[in-house]
């Protein structure tokens, strides 16, 4: 059988083999290296134990043969050839699936609860084995996005987003499990579609199909913003609904210059907000002045936008089937580091590993949410195929639960096991 001489290296100190090279059979797969490193490491350590790995060429995952990988990627085989092997991450197991009467539009969870927003108006509060805790009804119109503003104690604070053109702002007595609105937050022209809390939990942001962002106070008060004339003019009767519904609250600041809808945002840093909109634009925004510091220029419609500090990279989803890394802080907002190409419909939902910096995850109008490893961008590490129907939205949380909601009225969560070799790797 064909030889090939390769040379092993990783950057996890509790796996590293000697940095000489090694005879290999040139039709070796993953399985084959994988034993072969382990042998290696059996023989420095009685005590070592049988892991599995993965390995990459030149910065791409082997998932083929290894003579064929190295003459499709047009890598000469006489020479010793550098592989870098890393600790497998295994396929998220399927959990759990809970139900809304309507399309699951938006998922925010946290280590305890999940939120979801659906298209039947509510919000729900479920526990993240899947048991269903509370209704959120307050909307007059689907809910489009959902966030968590204040977690723990005896009671949180969330929001929710809606096409009836309001944002809610709930409270949620986790002892009691009662709900109330101490805020309808007006001020939008059309449907708000996304809403983003910042790192101090004081304020939010929402963007809209009115093209417009707004930043509002997420503190909770008793005092109620006075809207146009005409909106208060009878006092009693007003007062005594507004209160039914919430205390009127209205935006501290307006972000205008995108020319189409605002369908995602988010804090990328204290006084920076990132905007994606349906005008081909992501639009990176100065909270404190209220500027335009930069714009990255793409050529279709996004749905989504996602922000790693680990990598301190954008991920963006689009309506042409594209994810897309790009650099926030770049001078050309036209380049496109890295295009992740695999879903057949538009991308609806991007989302970073909060743990992993080269891990993410996508949903898309083609029934599928896949996971990908931007260190391989031909093809993505699994197809999770859960759904029935359109994907429209996905979530990962810190304690490796992967969710996803779609036009199925369906919310499945995934539990992916999380190596040790994840943090910083």
């Amino acid at each position: 059988m064909a030889q090939l001489q390769a040379r092993f290296f990783t950057e996890d100190t509790r796996y590293t083999v000697d940095d000489v090279p090694f005879s290999v059979p040139a039709a070796s797969e993953t399985t084959d290296l994988s034993n072969i490193i382990n042998k290696l490491l059996e023989a420095k350590s009685e005590s070592h134990k049988y892991v599995e790995f993965d390995f990459l060429i030149k910065g791409q995952f082997l998932r083929t043969a290894l003579v064929k990988h190295m003459e499709t990627e047009n890598i000469p085989t006489e020479e010793v050839v550098e592989i870098e092997y890393v600790e497998k991450y295994m396929a998220p197991q399927p959990e759990q699936c809970m139900f809304h009467d309507d399309w699951i539009s938006s998922i925010a969870a946290t280590e305890e609860w999940i939120l979801t927003g659906s298209y039947d108006q509510t919000s729900r509060i479920w526990t993240v084995e899947g048991k269903p805790i509370a209704t959120l009804a307050g909307h007059v119109d689907v809910v489009k996005d959902v966030a968590w503003v204040k977690k723990g104690g005896l009671s949180c604070l969330l929001l929710s987003a809606s096409l009836d053109q309001t944002v809610l702002l709930w409270e949620w007595n986790v002892e009691k499990n009662t709900v109330k609105v101490l805020h309808r937050c007006r001020g939008h022209a059309g449907s708000v579609e996304s809403l983003a809390v910042d790192s101090s939990r004081m304020k939010f942001c929402s963007g809209s199909w009115d093209t417009m962002l707004k930043i509002w106070s997420a503190v909770p008060t008793d005092e109620e913003d006075e809207m146009e004339t005409e909106e208060v003019a009878d006092r009693p009767r007003k007062k005594q609904k507004t209160e039914h519904l919430g205390l009127t609250r209205t935006p501290l600041t307006t972000l205008s210059g995108h020319t189409g809808a605002v369908s995602s945002l988010l804090w990328s840093d204290t006084d920076e907000i990132c905007s994606a909109s349906w005008d081909h634009t992501i639009r990176v925004w100065d909270v404190e002045t209220g500027s335009l510091k930069s714009t990255l220029t793409g050529s279709k419609v996004f749905n989504s936008i996602s922000y790693s500090p680990l990598c301190r990279r954008l991920a963006s989803g689009s309506t042409d089937r594209h994810v897309r890394l790009w650099d926030p802080r770049t001078k050309d907002g036209s380049l496109v580091l890295l295009s992740l190409t695999s879903h057949t419909g538009w991308v609806t939902s991007v989302k970073w590993s909060p743990t992993h910096e080269q891990q993410l995850i996508s949903g898309s109008l083609d029934n599928l949410v896949k996971i990908w490893d931007t260190r391989s961008c031909k093809a993505p590490l699994y197809d999770l195929a859960a759904h029935e129907d359109k994907v429209l939205c996905v979530e990962w949380t810190e304690a490796g639960l992967l969710l996803s909601g779609g036009a199925d009225n369906k919310l499945y969560s995934y539990r992916c096991r999380a190596n040790t070799s994840d943090i910083g790797a």
